[in-house]
Formats: C-alpha cells, sequence, structure tokens
C-alpha cells in the first residue's frame, strides 16, 4: 500500500480540478493520465528547484498545472519535438521545464534571497 502524504495529496487534487476545468473534462476516462502527467510535473519542479516533493508550496501550483496541461496537449506524441496535422505544427522543447525555466529560476532566487532577510555583514 502507498501512503501519499497529505500536503501532496491536497496539492495535486487541487491542480487535477485546474487542468479538468481548463480542458474542460467531466469525464472518467481521462483522469488517470492526467493525474500521472500532474505526478510527473510535481516529480520536476521538486527536483530542480530542491523542494521536497511531498511538500510542494502553493507558489508552484501555476507552473505545474501549465505542465500538465502542456503534457495532455502533446500525448501521443511523446519523444518528439514537432508535429503536424493539415498545415499545423505544434512544437515542443525536448525538455519539458524549458519553458517555466524562468519562473522556476525566480522562485529559487526569491527562496535563496527569503533566508537573508535581516542579515547585516561587515568587513572592518
Amino acid at each position: 500500500m502507498v501512503v501519499i502524504p497529505m500536503a501532496t495529496l491536497s496539492i495535486q487534487s487541487e491542480i487535477l480540478g485546474d487542468v479538468t476545468t481548463a480542458l474542460g473534462i467531466d469525464d472518467q476516462d481521462h483522469l488517470p493520465m492526467i493525474e500521472l502527467y500532474i505526478k510527473l510535473a510535481c516529480k520536476s519542479v521538486a527536483l530542480y528547484t530542491g523542494e521536497d516533493y511531498n511538500n510542494l508550496p502553493d507558489a508552484l501550483t501555476g507552473i505545474i498545472t501549465e505542465m500538465a496541461l502542456a503534457k495532455f496537449a502533446k500525448r501521443g506524441n511523446e519523444g518528439k519535438t514537432q508535429a503536424g496535422e493539415e498545415g499545423l505544427t505544434d512544437q515542443w522543447s525536448e525538455d519539458d521545464l524549458a519553458p517555466y525555466i524562468s519562473q522556476l529560476n525566480a522562485y529559487r532566487d526569491n527562496k535563496a534571497q527569503s533566508g537573508r532577510k535581516g542579515w547585516v555583514m561587515s568587513l572592518d
């Protein structure tokens, strides 16, 4: 039996609600796939930011939601960098984090600087 900590479960449930709303999906057929995309996005973001996967902060939910939506849009084309149909071509980065790196770096920078508040350094 796998036990999922409540913090992760509640964040993933919130993201699942946001993703299904954005996609206009109300059936149960796509939920396992969407849940997998959310879990994979959470793991990637946690690894990059150094956050605990089991305790991801709310500040990262927007990025995770966007990543899950992008993974859903890319389904069936995993491993490809582009796919076309009837003159329309979709292109994707090989790295799922690439479109979100500036946001993730800003998060890491803010996190690093938040630990320095109130410090004074003197080189006397």
